[in-house]
């Protein structure tokens, strides 16, 4: 986010220029951060679901040391679902909660200048 940042200063100064507040600016920015985060864990989960897939439907047996942990001779992956949605929500949070740091930075130098 700090480069998007940093790439469009010209584009967001244009749009200042054309009467959007600040506020707005900061908002594109978080929405664009947020959705980056959305999309990017949607993409992880659903490749680790089929990851897991995979590995469980592959048989792989495991040695005799890791069957005390899984309780199996073979590798077996299994996704919860609301674990899913839970790392989906809190990955998305954190995305769009990054973008703050570099726009209040820039904000700052902005105001500076």
């Amino acid at each position: 986010m700090w480069n998007a940042i940093r790439e469009r200063t010209r584009e967001t100064r244009k749009r200042c220029a054309a009467g959007m507040q600040r506020g707005g600016v900061v908002r594109v920015f978080l929405w664009e951060s947020f959705l980056l985060g959305v999309f990017g864990a949607i993409v992880g989960a659903v490749v680790g679901v089929m990851t897991a897939g995979v590995l469980s439907s592959a048989n792989f047996s495991v040695p005799f040391s890791v069957q005390l942990f899984v309780m199996s001779d073979t590798l077996k992956s299994s996704v919860l679902p609301s674990a899913l949605g839970g790392a989906i929500a809190l990955i998305s949070i954190v995305t769009g909660a990054t973008a703050i740091l570099p726009l209040l930075v820039s904000n700052a130098r902005s105001n500076a200048s």
